[in-house]
């Protein structure tokens, strides 16, 4: 019987002792698995946001997988005595990442022309973005949003294949200078952990919580640091020699232990760290890659139970097809979520995860699998000697030769439709024309002269006007308020409800812009007071972007004073901090007996037009929210 303190090896095969083994396995089959939990992850997050707000981390977990396999591969062609085959590594990294994605930019394209009317917007500029890997900085330069888009990039997730292949085209060399310049394997290791702290670094300088995050959560240096995690993984990791190293069984223990806490601290954070709180930017995901690139590191050594466990079949088939489920979720998850009426959301998931999962495995089958073990060239001219067969067959009447014609007409048919969607695809979107429109309006309105009850030039008159003002509305019904008596701040959702308000309402002064934020509306109702602009009735119809920060409301009613009525806007979206927004107006409004509740969250579920994004009322929806604030208007 063992005693407390003899060594065991690192790859076990008879109980109670581990065989030491030299090298490391050609493949670890517990990456696979790791990797299957990433995509997991990531497909959990975005079919059910709720559930698994953390799941974004599984993009990072990817990152820590690149940096350390591309690192490791890299590094041993130095060990062995020569720069590495950047011919031969691009070369790889082409097969394993071009034909999948081809296929499904061509594929999911052609299908949009399910979606009818409502084809997906930008689709030119983003296949540009996709096939230069440049879809990070594209949708940066386009102002697109990852986390409060109005209308979802049908290619969003893109961007992380970008920020991956702009490091793998960078870091060969950057690595190449580094061990040149950098000598020891510790230090070239210390110097790639303080480029992955800079990075990590930048993102939480970089953070503004009044800002929408996505230009950081884009860029690739901003974002960067889960690959230089993993690739100081790599190096770290490296084995010198042949000799075999025997572990106390003490340690052995420790090495489990910490295992298990190591994977039971990423599973916790893929389902407690929200993608928009500033936990995450301000060194949450940088503390996640770096708990991924521990766990990675200790994976070297088999016969752990957590290697066990995520060397399970189950895992490893996730994880070998993670590219393809990646790569197909999103767009067809869109079409779905288009096709299907925003009511039968739960629906649109359930029919999308198994053709995610239909489409992957048949593109690892015959995409992607032929093309890494054979080649371009190869693979190509099997799949041409298939098919010029398929159509001689036909051609010549054979028997059963029937069943090929659908085959052959999609090989046709797919490509061909995919240019007339991208030829036909609009460069905004539905949702965004008609915000585009309301805008417009509202900047119209702006420019008429103000109602008399709202003029003032400046602070000097405001003053003067101020004692009549108030002594006018002392003397007021209370139910004799009109629009003219109105102030109303609000994001995209009361934007795109303006011209419902100003029918209901006429002369309601709004300010609507998309993405506005409810911390910003101190600072703005104080400039409107300052100006003597500042109504009767303030409405704020915000907390769609954002969570409600401490002492928002406290502020807000010192502004208004005693004389005003504010009405709150609760806010519907699926979005995490839409509940915490709505329970704090609702604690405001039961404090105070001049702020009052107008309780669009509960009226919207019931609008019938609603957009795809679950947020934006159509025509219907904006008739919906302007009668439910005319009627708070008319009880006060």
């Amino acid at each position: 019987m063992a005693t407390v303190n003899q060594p065991v090896s690192l790859a076990a095969s008879t109980a109670g002792a581990i065989d030491p083994v030299a090298q490391a396995p050609v493949r670890n089959l517990a990456l696979d698995g790791l990797r299957g939990i990433a995509v997991l992850a990531v497909l959990a997050y975005h079919f059910w946001p709720g559930v698994l707000p953390g799941g974004f981390l599984g993009v990072d977990l990817f990152f820590v997988l690149s940096g350390y396999l591309i690192t490791s591969g890299l590094r041993r062609g130095a060990r062995s005595g020569r720069f590495p085959d950047l011919r031969s590594f691009f070369s790889r990294r082409a097969r394993r990442l071009l034909p999948a994605m081809m296929l499904v930019l061509v594929v999911s394209t052609a299908l949009a022309l399910l979606a009818a009317g409502q084809l997906p917007a930008g689709l030119r500029w983003q296949w540009v973005g996709a096939v230069t890997y440049t879809s990070n900085w594209m949708q940066i330069a386009q102002g697109s949003s990852y986390f409060a888009s109005m209308e979802p990039l049908y290619f969003q997730h893109f961007w992380s294949l970008a920020v991956e292949e702009q490091f793998y085209l960078l870091w060969p060399l950057v690595l190449a200078l580094l061990a040149w310049l950098l000598r020891s394997r510790r230090a070239l290791a210390g110097g790639i952990l303080v480029l992955a702290a800079a990075s990590a670094a930048s993102m939480a300088w970089g953070f503004d919580p009044s800002k929408d995050s996505s230009v950081l959560y884009f860029g690739t240096w901003t974002h960067g640091f889960g690959l230089l995690l993993g690739a100081a993984g790599a190096v770290l990791g490296e084995r010198s020699g042949s000799a075999a190293v025997a572990v106390p069984r003490r340690k052995w223990t420790l090495i489990q232990l910490s295992q298990v806490l190591v994977l039971v601290a990423m599973l916790a954070g893929f389902r407690l760290l929200p993608d928009t709180s500033a936990t995450a930017y301000r060194g949450g995901m940088a503390l996640f890659c770096l708990l991924g690139t521990l766990l990675v590191l200790t994976l070297n050594m088999p016969g752990t139970l957590v290697h066990s466990l995520l060397s399970l079949k189950f895992l490893r088939w996730w994880g070998s097809r993670s590219y393809g489920l990646y790569l197909w979720h999103w767009p067809l998850l869109l079409l779905a979520t288009t096709v299907f009426p925003p009511q039968a959301a739960t629906a649109a998931v359930l029919c999308t995860i198994p053709l995610v999962i239909l489409a992957a495995e048949l593109s690892w089958r015959f995409v992607e699998e032929p093309i890494l073990r054979h080649g371009f060239r190869a693979a190509i001219a099997d799949w041409h000697h298939r098919v010029a067969d398929q159509v001689k067959r036909v051609w010549n009447g054979a028997t059963g030769s029937f069943s090929a014609v659908l085959p052959l007409l999609a090989l046709v048919l797919v490509p061909a439709c995919a240019v007339s969607v991208l030829l036909a695809s609009p460069a905004h979107s539905e949702l965004e024309q008609q915000l585009a429109q309301a805008q417009d309006v509202l900047a119209e309105q702006q420019e008429l002269p103000p109602a008399p009850e709202a003029s003032g030039a400046g602070p000097a008159e405001a003053a003067a006007i101020a004692p009549q003002q108030e002594a006018r509305n002392s003397d007021r019904d209370p139910r004799t308020f009109t629009g003219n008596d109105v102030t109303a701040l609000g994001d995209s959702v009361m934007l795109a409800s303006s011209q419902q308000l100003l029918k209901k309402l006429p002369g309601i002064s709004i300010e609507a812009s998309v993405g506005a934020q409810i911390w910003d509306a101190p600072a703005r109702l104080r400039e409107l007071e300052n100006a003597g602009r500042l109504r009767t009735v303030v409405v704020l119809g915000l907390g769609t972007n954002g969570d409600l920060p401490a002492g928002t409301m406290d502020e807000v009613r010192r502004i208004l004073g005693p004389k005003r009525e504010l009405l709150l806007v609760t806010a519907y979206a699926p979005r995490p901090w839409i509940g915490s927004v709505n329970k704090k107006f609702r604690a405001v409004a039961e404090s105070d007996a001049r702020t009052h509740l107008v309780d669009w969250a509960g009226a919207a579920p019931g609008v019938g037009d609603i957009a795809r994004d679950a947020i934006h009322p159509g025509p219907q929806g904006s008739a919906a929210y302007g009668t439910l604030l005319f009627e708070a208007v008319a009880k006060l």
